[in-house]
């Protein structure tokens, strides 16, 4: 039986009516199928992301058919680590993971490397595969509105020199400017008021003389935890003021650590470790051991993840170090203030209405969290921060609903506190380029995250991280420094996060594609080993086993 659509289908061909087929207009593209076209991508940052963005690009996508411009604002690369000079300045998580997974160093000095040897890994990195020619430096991104019609973002930059405005485009923008961007003043009245020396730990003033003076540290965090040691050696008196507690996990990689320590005795609190000229020999002449010990390390990060879990043994066992903490600061010459600081005057810190005078006050206050990129995106009808109001709209920390060809690395929800940020990156930018692939090759005019796989993904979050530490009543960045609020956390360890994002979920994503037709791309009929004449190419399928093949 015809349901009732069928009817009507029979009723107009066998009508007068002239249906037309193909429907015009349509042509055939005089190409082979699949054949990339040329896609230009401009991206924010030229830190770690920018870095392996530049280094993916060249050998993930056919050679010739992209170009690639990293807007950078400071006048040097390498991002956070150029930034960030203060005294004591490190990474928690061991050095022989703070790599590209694929790009071993088997030379740190330390097994928590300091900033400064950091920058070295990146500057090396960029030499030895000529990244910096994609650079520009001391370039700020102001802005970039979405052309809809064209298919493109057209881009606002700010020279830092010269404030010249210029204007460039781009099919994909990739938004690489990471957590930690735009340092924060803390929001105590009189900041400015003080007399002595003023500085932000993200902004250091190393022309500042710190030998036997009285300073003043604002804020407990990790940058805090790092500079106040450093201070306590040289400053006559160190007062830290201390809104509330700090929770500090046990140190990533102990057991690793452990083997090289060879049963030597050491405090739970003891985190570095430097390197023996013994150690860094090994890895450099058996690149098989190393790699099993960064392996282990890994490991042990991602099983680590159980301690962020409400009541495990290993978050109880967290609790247990937190008085630990105060050991750093028993010392004769370094005093903790508690409460709330009510202002600042011109002579230092009041607390509780004592005045406590100093010389120097250090504001280790951080950053504000990068929830939004710190430029203005448009999309034809709406800006981000307005689409976005309080809160975060980003799918798996990469893609915003309603903002196509825009992707961010490591964004909210991705793996912030999961471990190192580093393969987290690696792999979202493959995922990007993955994207960047089909636009090219299939005739791709945009590419969108669905609304509906957002909210799934955001509902997945919230029960999760209904039974972790992070939705006590404390102000985080997963929270975008609020007391209550979504967490925007993977929910799951590194490697949990790196099996999502391996291959792109197309079905979450709208298309819309350049010449209409989305099989436009299939061509004339030829594939590319008939142009080239490459025998091997015309016959991948043929073969002695069941083994993978593809047709290029």
């Amino acid at each position: 039986m015809l349901v009732a659509k069928d009817e009507a289908l029979v009723e107009a061909l066998s009508s007068d009516t002239k249906i037309d087929y193909p429907p015009p207009p349509y042509y055939l593209l005089n190409q082979y199928h699949s054949k990339p076209s040329k896609i230009r991508v401009a991206g924010a940052g030229a830190g770690a992301t920018g870095i392996c963005l530049a280094y993916k690009l060249e050998r993930l996508l056919e050679h010739g058919t992209f170009e690639l411009t990293l807007y950078e604002k400071n006048p040097h690369f390498g991002g956070t680590w150029w930034e960030n000079t203060y005294p004591g300045v490190a990474c928690d998580i061991p050095a022989p993971m703070y790599t590209y997974s694929f790009d071993p160093n088997p030379n740190w000095s330390h097994y928590f490397a300091y900033g400064s040897e950091i920058q070295e890994y990146f500057e090396d990195f960029v030499r030895r595969y000529g990244i910096e020619k994609y650079m520009k430096l001391s370039t700020k991104v102001v802005e970039i509105n979405w052309d809809a019609n064209q298919g493109i973002w057209n881009i606002v930059v700010e020279d830092q020199i010269t404030k010249e405005i210029r204007h460039d485009w781009a099919h994909v923008f990739v938004n690489g400017t990471g957590l930690l961007n735009t340092w924060k003043w803390p929001e105590i009245d009189g900041l400015f008021n003080f007399k002595g020396d003023l500085m932000h730990s993200a902004k250091w003033n190393h022309d500042v003389n710190f030998d036997n003076k009285t300073i003043g540290v604002i804020g407990t965090g990790s940058t805090s935890v790092q500079i106040i040691p450093q201070l306590q050696k040289v400053a006559r008196k160190v007062k830290v003021f201390m809104r509330s507690p700090t929770w500090i996990s046990p140190p990533f990689g102990t057991g690793p650590l452990s083997a090289l320590r060879k049963g030597e005795e050491v405090s739970l609190s003891t985190r570095q470790y430097k390197f023996k000229e013994e150690d860094k020999q090994r890895f450099r002449d058996d690149p098989q051991y190393f790699l099993q010990f960064r392996r282990e390390i890994e490991a042990e990060i991602n099983v680590m993840f159980e301690m962020y879990h409400q009541g495990s043994e290993v978050s109880e066992n967290v609790k247990k170090l937190i008085d630990g903490y105060l050991e750093a600061l028993v010392s004769p010459n370094v005093e903790p203030v508690y409460g709330e600081v009510d202002h600042i005057s011109e002579k230092g810190v009041v607390v509780d209405g004592r005045e406590h005078e100093m010389d120097i006050l250090v504001c280790a206050t951080g950053f504000h969290p990068a929830f939004k990129p710190p430029f203005k995106v448009f999309n034809g009808k709406t800006t981000l921060a307005n689409d976005w109001g309080d809160g975060c709209n980003l799918y798996l920390g990469i893609a915003a609903p309603r903002f196509p060809n825009y992707f961010t690395i490591a964004g909210p929800g991705s793996t912030w506190s999961n471990g190192s940020l580093i393969p987290g990156i690696e792999t979202s930018i493959e995922y990007v380029i993955k994207l960047m692939s089909k636009i090219q090759k299939e005739g791709v005019l945009s590419i969108a995250v669905k609304q509906d796989a957002t909210d799934d993904l955001y509902q997945h979050f919230d029960e999760f991280h209904k039974h972790t530490v992070w939705q006590e009543e404390c102000r985080s960045w997963y929270k975008n420094g609020k007391l209550k609020n979504r967490i925007y956390l993977w929910p799951g360890p590194t490697i949990h996060y790196l099996k999502t994002i391996k291959e792109p979920r197309v079905e979450d994503y709208e298309f819309k594609y350049r010449y209409g037709n989305r099989f436009a791309f299939l061509g004339n009929g030829t594939v590319k080993a008939m142009l080239t004449k490459d025998v091997d190419g015309l016959r991948p399928y043929v073969r002695n086993s069941d083994t993978e093949w593809d047709i290029e």
